[in-house]
């Protein structure tokens, strides 16, 4: 009961506070979004280097031909729509990098064994 009484009256102050900016991080710039491509399959030229280099790899990793140009657009012509879009798209941005520990932060305790004895059997 104490604690919907606490709740109920930190709503008109939670309410009462101005919406604040985000804070400002110092990311680096964004990088320009990707291009998209209409429905169908996607023609090789016209693809930028980056996304020819992603292709390439992701062939070879699937185990087709990349020996020589005449190679990749043979297979290049010959995957679906969907694998040539799995192929040639982004990979995810890496993760944020993790904040060193700081010594200031207590130790924390070691386990121990709980001071109660064991519960009767019913």
């Amino acid at each position: 009961m104490k604690r919907r009484f606490f709740l109920l009256a930190l709503l008109p102050v939670a309410c009462a506070q101005p919406n604040q900016p985000p804070p400002v991080t110092a990311a680096p710039p964004a990088e320009e979004p990707e291009q998209v491509f209409a429905p169908g399959p996607i023609a090789w030229d016209r693809l930028s280097e980056d996304q020819k280099r992603r292709a390439r790899d992701a062939m070879r990793r699937l185990g087709y031909d990349t020996s020589s140009e005449e190679a990749v657009l043979r297979q290049w012509n010959a995957l679906p729509p969907a694998k040539q879009r799995f192929a040639i798209r982004r990979p995810p941005p890496p993760p944020p990098p993790q904040r060193p520990s700081t010594a200031s932060r207590p130790a924390s305790r070691p386990a121990t064994a709980s001071p109660r004895p064991p519960a009767p059997p019913r």
